[in-house]
């Protein structure tokens, strides 16, 4: 999503731009990656120090409710990312907590194999241990 689509998204849904709400959505838009509550405050607490979290958290919910960020829970961990026009899959380390995202769906793979079903959303969280964290601690293995 670029930012001009989400911009108009957020005009004709008749909300208004304000200062903090375009500057998270240019932090979720420049992410590739999951963020969760706490990052998105501390990034737009260098901008605006006198942010609340409330804000923040309001923000998000605005976003989400018209379309323009997904909510994921990643364990116990509600994280946010920009709406994609694909559904994505993830790898979550279990040292660090990256969040690494794969670029194919795992249920392609076997879809074939499926009968008698209608599937009408999925979920895949593979969770291990990053080439980092593995190079850091050598007992992890």
């Amino acid at each position: 999503m670029m930012k001009s689509e989400a911009i108009q998204k957020i005009k004709e849904n008749n909300y208004k731009i304000t200062p903090q709400r375009e500057l998270i959505l240019d932090i979720m838009l420049n992410t590739q990656r999951y963020l969760s509550v706490k990052e998105i405050y501390e990034k737009v607490k260098e901008i605006f120090p006198q942010v609340s979290i409330d804000t923040v958290y309001r923000n998000l919910s605005l976003l989400k409710k018209i379309n323009i960020i997904v909510e994921v829970k990643i364990c116990s961990n509600v994280m946010y990312e920009v709406q994609k026009d694909l559904h994505g899959h993830v790898m979550r380390c279990l040292q660090c907590g990256k969040i690494y995202e794969l670029n194919m769906c795992p249920l392609d793979l076997f879809i074939d194999q499926i009968k008698d079903f209608h599937i009408v959303d999925h979920k895949i969280e593979i969770t291990g241990y990053c080439k980092e964290c593995i190079n850091h601690n050598k007992n992890i293995l």
